[in-house]
């Protein structure tokens, strides 16, 4: 109960969290993005110029805890992100046994359909991805206690590197490779208690932007690359 008055009053401090964001990140944002806009501005796919593609999944090849985790997610953001420029047709692998016992049980009579004989799309291009480097750290902050209660605001900056191959399916020549680093910095909450052992937790956003930013610019050199235009 002491440990959540102490983060309300530190949220109450926080009335000028807002401005303290917007000093910390001055660029643009759009939906908590700073690239987001970028990705508003894309122009509209060309007809007959759409290119099929698969994404392999993003590996982890961090020291960063709970970083595989996070870069499972980052696969499915990444095809999402994808699907949505129209700049791309995006045909499954990550899933793939799914698919293949879909179709098996379909082709055995299982099931209704008659999926199980039809040949599954292939892709011209294949997009691999690893993230290189992942972290995030606290900085300066303001901090409030009483009776072994703390709670506080707090700066945290959190650094996400990717590197993507484009590869050409038909003959597994790497054709292109982009590489994205972000760096976002966001004000969040810490608190903890100090009676005979110390606890503490922190609350920050800044890693799920990093994250998010760095996908969305990847996702931009991949339309201005290797877009239908």
């Amino acid at each position: 109960m002491r440990v959540q008055v102490m983060l309300s009053l530190a949220c109450l401090l926080a009335a000028g969290c807002q401005q303290v964001d917007e000093f910390l990140n001055p660029s643009p944002t759009t939906e908590g993005s700073r690239v987001s806009e970028k990705l508003t501005q894309l122009p509209a796919p060309e007809a007959g110029k759409v290119k099929t593609v698969t994404v392999y999944k993003i590996e982890n090849k961090t020291g960063f805890p709970h970083g595989l985790e996070i870069t499972n997610g980052m696969t499915d953001q990444l095809i999402t992100a994808l699907v949505k420029t129209k700049h791309f047709k995006v045909v499954e692998r990550a899933v793939l046994d799914d698919v293949l016992t879909e179709k098996n049980l379909q082709r055995a009579g299982e099931t209704t359909g008659t999926v199980g004989e039809t040949q599954m799309m292939g892709a011209e291009l294949i997009f691999a991805g690893a993230v290189t480097e992942m972290d995030q750290k606290g900085g300066f902050g303001v901090d409030l206690g009483h009776s072994g209660l703390g709670a506080g605001l707090k700066s945290y900056t959190a650094q996400v590197g990717l590197d993507i191959r484009i590869i050409d399916a038909a003959t597994s020549e790497v054709l292109d490779s982009i590489d994205v680093r972000r760096e976002v910095k966001k004000t969040g909450l810490s608190g903890g208690s100090s009676w005979g052992v110390s606890a503490g937790v922190e609350i920050s956003n800044a890693l799920d932007l990093a994250v998010r930013e760095t996908l969305e610019e990847a996702v931009f050199q991949l339309v201005t690359r290797f877009g239908a235009k």
